[in-house]
This record gives C-alpha cells, structure tokens and sequence, in this order.
C-alpha cells in the first residue's frame, strides 16, 4: 500500500491515548462519587445512566476518527499504467546579444525590449517545446528545448550583452545552430530571430535559403528604430562612453529592415518590427496555431488508484451507528433503600 499524505498516519497516535482517557473517565467519575457517598449507591446515582453505551458511543467515534486520519493520509493501492501523449511544435528563439543591442531608441533598450518580446511569447506556448540560442559574433545555446517554461524564462531572464563573450554579429552561426537543435524527422522547425539585424558577417541569407530546405520557417522581429541610435558602453572608470569605429567616429546603430525582411523571405516566414503593443507576438502565435501539432513525447506512468473513499464510508457508517445509540435509560420506579447502621 502507498500513501498520498504518509506524513498524516502520525496522528494515528491520538487514538489509543483516546481510549485510554475514556476508561480512565469512567474509572474517575466512580471515584468522585465513592468520595461523598458509599459503594453500594453507585447505581441507585447512575440509575438513568447507562455506561456501557456512553462508552460504546465513545469508542464508535474514536474509531471514525481512526478511520477519517487513514482516509485524508490517501491511501493507494491497484496500480494503473498510463501514456501520455503531448503534442506540440518544437521552436527556437534566436536573441542577439551584440553590443548594439544597447542602443536605447527603444526604452529601456534594445535588449531590455527583445527580452520582454521573448518573455510575452513563451506566455503564449501551450504544449510546445521551446530553445533558446544567443548570438553575438559567435552563438551558443542558453537554454535546450524544453516544455518548462518556467526555466526557459530564467534562462532568459540571465542573458545581457556580456554574454556571448565575443563581439559583433553573425546571424548565420545563431541560424546554423538553432537548426542542430531540431531532430532531422520533425515536419515543423520553427526559429524565431529577434535582432536589429546588423549582420557583421553577411551570410545570413544564404544560411536561411539552404535551411529552409530542410523545412525551417523564420520568424523574423526587428527591434531598435531606422534612424538608429548610439551604442553606450562603460570604461574601466565606470564612466559612459559611446562606440566608435576605426577612424574614432562614434557609431551610429540602426534598424536593417531590409536585412530583416530578406531573411524571413528566404525562411518562408514573414518580418515584424517590434512594436509597444506587441502585436507582433500574436500574429506570429497566430501563425504557429495554425500548423498541426506533432507528437513530440510519449511517456509512461505507473499511477496508483487512491482507495480513500472506502475509509471515509467506514466512518460515516460509525457516527451514524453512534447517533442512533441511546445511553439515559427511562425509570419508571422507586427504589428503596435501607440504611443499616
């Protein structure tokens, strides 16, 4: 047998200590009585009280409540097997995490806003598995697929533009990577790339052309403005600077629409720029709810049926016996008593 709540059969305990106080009661009350009046009156004083069924009623619920402690413990027996099928689409989220990424056109920034993006997006999932792959000048997988989203948002929640540890931007590696994620069977790969789309390296398109091949669909989310803005960087004083390019003239980091745009062509997706609305999230939600879910796991579980209600009847049948037990007796006579000196 196994229980639900074992940590409840402790206040099995209480029972024979119930017990022992209802005999101890009855031992008492005949002691109180012997204090101011002979043995022999003992049942000329009890005459309307019947003990054996005051105890009788006593123990009848002592038990129901032995029973009622078994019943909330949850008892388990006659296992059962189970298999749970999910079904879902499995979907990797590129997230740049170059230095351009904090520019603040967008407030609080770039990064800050594509992290809100991510977090509204993983809110939306239901039964889908989820991937995360940061990028900068080289990529790497912050978070597997998985189906908790609870831990893919605290994957999230760590990165910042420190965390690639290399400095610029290749598209094509973040694209290339998130692929080696998917299992080669699946009819549904899923990526979607949130940048501002400065590609340093320039190979992105041909990336997203040769792996729409191999059935990827790219959802790409533009974030930061086409007028561009500086990038801000702290020195070794802790002070702001802004960067700047080899002939020291300060970099002015903007939106590549048509970068963008060209990528998510060539992935048969579609472009969004990320808006304050974040409308974007749910057109693309939209899109994902449209294709047919995959059985993306099977598992099997062993569950034990939990047999709580025959305890709980038990002790119903109890109380209901002892309400209907009658411990007063009717006395319909006098009796005499002689006092012998």
């Amino acid at each position: 047998m196994r229980w639900g709540n074992p940590q409840l059969l402790f206040l099995l305990i209480i029972i024979p200590l119930l017990l022992l106080t209802i005999f101890w009661t009855k031992n008492r009350r005949k002691k109180r009585i012997e204090k101011f009046a002979d043995r022999r009156f003992f049942d000329f004083f009890t005459q309307e009280f019947h003990s054996f069924y005051w105890e009788l009623k006593a123990v009848l619920l002592v038990i129901a409540l032995a029973f009622l402690i078994i019943a909330i413990s949850l008892p388990q027996w006659n296992k059962e097997i189970q298999m749970v099928k999910k079904e879902g689409i499995d979907i990797v989220v590129c997230i740049d995490v170059s230095k351009s990424m904090d520019a603040q056109d967008i407030r609080p920034s770039r990064i800050e806003r594509a992290k809100d993006q991510i977090s509204l997006f993983i809110d939306q999932l239901k039964g889908d598995r989820i991937a995360l792959v940061a990028f900068a000048g080289r990529s790497f997988v912050s978070c597997p697929l998985t189906d908790d989203y609870g831990a893919a948002k605290l994957f999230l929640n760590l990165l910042d533009t420190e965390s690639a540890g290399y400095y610029g931007t290749n598209i094509g590696d973040a694209l290339q990577e998130s692929v080696s994620l998917f299992r080669e069977s699946q009819k549904y790969k899923i990526i979607v790339l949130i940048s501002d789309g400065e590609d340093l390296e320039s190979k992105s398109i041909e990336v997203a052309q040769e792996i729409s091949k191999q059935g990827v669909v790219i959802y790409a989310l533009g974030v930061g403005s086409p007028e561009g803005s500086t990038i801000p960087l702290v020195n070794q004083q802790g002070n702001v600077e802004y960067a700047k390019d080899e002939n020291g003239n300060i970099i002015l980091s903007k939106l590549d629409v048509v970068t963008l745009s060209k990528l998510a062509s060539a992935g048969n997706g579609k472009f969004y720029s990320v808006t304050p609305q974040q409308s974007e999230i749910f057109e693309i939600m939209k899109d994902i709810n449209s294709i047919e879910r995959e059985k993306i796991d099977s598992r099997e579980f062993v569950r034990y049926k939990e047999q709580y209600r025959y305890f709980s009847l038990i002790a119903l049948i109890l109380i209901i016996l002892e309400s209907l037990i009658y411990y007063k007796r009717n006395v319909k006579f006098k009796r005499n008593i002689e006092f012998q000196e």
